[in-house]
């Protein structure tokens, strides 16, 4: 493995376990007294949006807009900068309606429980890519079963009145992961062709704190009383949001986006970890087998990628072999 593969992976390793925490600090703002989903999310995007503009001014020099005009060609029609703009400010709300979501689901529900049930989106994100035109592989229909057997498994008493689970939160949950797929699939379209993916990003967080400030200006924010709810605030803004976007284009970039994807995978095991740590939440047996299958279907989800991706650096290796033969 080169140095800069090894960057790559320690960037991964950065992002994924930022993003582990998100459901922790979450938590913890509701045990400090933030107690409405509306409150949380106006602070996190307000925290989060200077942040992350804060963190490309400190990047200097001249880096690639990723709001320069597409070309025409391949099919493509010609966008303009300001087009492009309204897109990723579009993605912002819709991303802030996603962890609107999010925060009304861990409003109800443990964090393991929140984190197993997330996951079922990479199918959601298959099916959706179904319904747009794009074949689904035989791995592709394996993984929805896979994730229809783990959401039964961790949901066990679903047939049973749901028993002490929250079935409210169990639907916000889902719905959570219907719209993060939905969102998925709309930026991969509208990112493509961007070639400064973390600038594009922070006009992403802007139209979240768009949706925020509207939010703020109907109902108001409540201000947080004390210093566990500043904290866990700046820490869900800095730490679960700025810092994992930087570190995981940073190492896409490094990687490829399929084994970036595969590593991911290290998150919702991370979380289910910290909320047996800082939280004590217990994992039955029956649930640890549902969480395996869910994420045994993200992983048969992305081993297509890696394989068309070895595939293709093969073929651009023997390209070059030949060309130097030629020479």
């Amino acid at each position: 493995m080169s140095q800069n593969q090894r960057g790559g992976l320690l960037l991964i390793v950065l992002a994924a376990t930022g993003y582990s925490f998100f459901a922790i600090f979450t938590k913890v703002i509701y045990q400090n007294g933030l107690s409405q989903p509306l409150d949380i999310l106006v602070w996190r995007f307000v925290l989060a949006a200077p942040i992350m503009w804060g963190v490309i001014g400190l990047r200097g020099g001249k880096r690639p807009s990723p709001l320069a005009p597409l070309p025409q060609g391949e099919g493509n029609k010609s966008v303009s900068s300001g087009e492009k703009r309204t897109a990723l400010l579009g993605m912002g709300l819709l991303f802030g309606v996603v962890a609107l979501a999010a925060f009304f689901a861990l409003e109800r529900l443990p964090v393991s429980l929140y984190t197993v049930l997330i996951y079922t989106y990479p199918a959601m994100v298959a099916l959706m890519s179904l319904f747009l035109g794009e074949r689904l592989t035989a791995a592709g229909w394996a993984a929805l079963g896979l994730t229809l057997v783990g959401v039964v498994l961790t949901v066990p008493d679903i047939f049973n009145g749901f028993g002490d689970i929250d079935p409210v939160g169990v639907a916000l949950v889902l719905t959570n992961a219907i719209l993060y797929a939905l969102y998925i699939v709309l930026s991969g379209r509208i990112l493509r062709g961007h070639q400064d993916l973390t600038r594009a990003s922070a006009w992403s967080i802007t139209g979240s704190l768009v949706f925020s400030v509207l939010v703020l200006v109907v109902r108001g924010a409540a201000v947080p009383s004390n210093m566990g709810a500043v904290g866990g605030l700046l820490a869900l803004a800095s730490v679960s949001t700025v810092i994992p976007i930087v570190a995981f284009y940073a190492g896409m970039h490094r990687l490829g986006a399929a084994r970036a994807s595969i590593l991911s995978m290290i998150e919702p095991v991370l979380t289910l970890v910290w909320a047996a740590l800082f939280l004590g939440e217990a994992l039955e047996p029956i649930k640890l087998l549902g969480a395996a299958l869910i994420l045994g279907s993200v992983v048969l989800l992305q081993l297509p990628a890696r394989s068309h991706e070895v595939r293709g650096l093969r073929a651009e290796g023997e390209v070059k072999r030949k060309s130097s033969n030629e020479v």
